[in-house]
């Protein structure tokens, strides 16, 4: 983007600088014509030019950097949130991880008392009376 605004104002400065060269005649300040304690009533054109060109491009600056101030504020508050939502995800992402640490212990204790297979424990089922609590 920056190439882009570069493209775009060097010929526009060439431009004015080469203006400024050829516009050297010596013209009256209109309000400063009347006043006898000026010491300095003709000025060249190309310092007006200059000093008018210094002066737009300080106005245009300050009209950006007022215009741009609702977004400014908004991306503090914005940057304010996204520190608070970060926090808050860390402290969520730790707890996420004590909950897996307690689910994967919960995991090995049930795997380690699972019930042994015993065929003669089968067989006595098989041949034992039902109980009462069966019918």
């Amino acid at each position: 983007m920056w190439l882009l605004k570069w493209l775009i104002a060097l010929p526009l400065l060439i431009f004015f600088v080469m203006f400024l060269a050829q516009n050297n005649e010596l013209v009256h300040l209109w309000p400063l014509t009347d006043l006898e304690g000026f010491p300095v009533q003709q000025v060249a054109v190309s310092v007006v030019y200059s000093v008018l060109l210094f002066l737009g491009f300080l106005l245009g600056r300050l009209s950006a950097w007022s215009a741009y101030a609702p977004l400014r504020a908004m991306l503090k508050k914005q940057k304010k949130e996204n520190k608070a939502l970060s926090k808050e995800h860390e402290k969520l992402n730790h707890e996420h991880e004590k909950l897996n640490q307690q689910v994967a212990t919960l995991q090995e204790e049930a795997q380690s008392h699972k019930p042994e297979f015993s065929l003669n424990k089968k067989i006595k089922g098989w041949f034992s009376k039902p109980s009462a609590e069966d019918k």
